[in-house]
């Protein structure tokens, strides 16, 4: 089972919706996915088409202080197929004042590697306890950094974090694996100059740029990933080249890629238009 976190301490950083594309690619190849959203806002949990309406007996705070475990808590992704959901919930804020939340999915995630053959952990924006228990238990971190010089900067503090208090002591080796360039444009020079330094500081593990689209917020207003709410859009596209190299696989055409997604998406469209 690989466990990734995907992580940056800045809000609007394009940090959830990489996450449930992250989901989206790993169930289109027939993984079965544990998705753990871990921001209080709750947005990763909406995004995979889990809403008030569905039935949940248990949250991912739960599972952190350990009053349930991952399989009595989590419920089906109603917009991806394969996907499982660990729910984000305003409780989670009330972690940041407990040590011990820190070793909790590191600790708990190797007990249920029969259930799910990988866990996506998508976390709030900002380098608390509830971050550090994330960063702790991945295998692979993953960060999204928009094209602009906020998060750019915060990528070097992420960085710095994982360095001083998890590499040490509670993962021991761990480092940012992967960096998602993402609202990128060719046209504007600073995107072009974010992706180059990017490039320069993290030769080796930068992934190509994802542009920017309004079907990415779309998307999230019909409570799907992109590449599910739009199958053969230039983002779903841009996802699929970018999530290549981190997550593994068979590389295909433009035109067969859109067609599996295509076909993965057909029953969660279908499920809609029958409600």
């Amino acid at each position: 089972m690989t466990v990734y976190a995907v992580a940056l301490s800045k809000g609007g950083s394009t940090k959830t919706t990489t996450a449930a594309e992250l989901v989206a690619a790993l169930a289109r190849r027939g993984r079965r996915v544990l998705a753990v959203d871990l921001d209080q806002q709750g947005n990763f949990t909406t995004r995979l088409g889990v809403t008030e309406d569905t039935e949940v007996s248990a949250v991912a705070v739960d599972v952190l202080t350990a009053e349930a475990s991952a399989p009595e808590a989590a419920v089906a992704a109603p917009s991806v197929p394969g996907a499982s959901v660990l729910a984000g919930t305003h409780d989670l804020a009330d972690l940041d004042h407990r040590p011990e939340v820190i070793t909790a999915l590191r600790d708990h995630l190797p007990e249920v590697a029969g259930e799910w053959d990988d866990v996506v952990i998508d976390t709030p924006p900002a380098l608390g306890l509830v971050t550090l228990a994330a960063l702790a238990a991945a295998d692979v971190v993953v960060a999204a950094v928009a094209c602009e010089t906020e998060a750019y900067d915060q990528l070097d503090r992420l960085v710095q974090v994982i360095a001083q208090r998890i590499a040490p002591r509670m993962k021991p080796g761990q480092q940012v694996h992967w960096i998602v360039p993402t609202r990128y444009d060719a046209r504007r020079l600073l995107d072009r100059d974010v992706v180059d330094l990017l490039s320069e500081q993290h030769p080796g593990r930068v992934t190509s740029p994802v542009r920017e689209a309004v079907a990415a917020r779309d998307a999230y207003t019909s409570a799907m990933p992109v590449s599910v709410y739009a199958p053969a859009s230039g983002i779903a596209d841009d996802y699929e080249a970018a999530l290549r190299p981190i997550i593994g696989g068979d590389v295909l055409t433009t035109a067969d890629a859109q067609r599996t997604r295509q076909e993965y998406a057909e029953p969660v469209h279908a499920a809609r238009e029958q409600r």
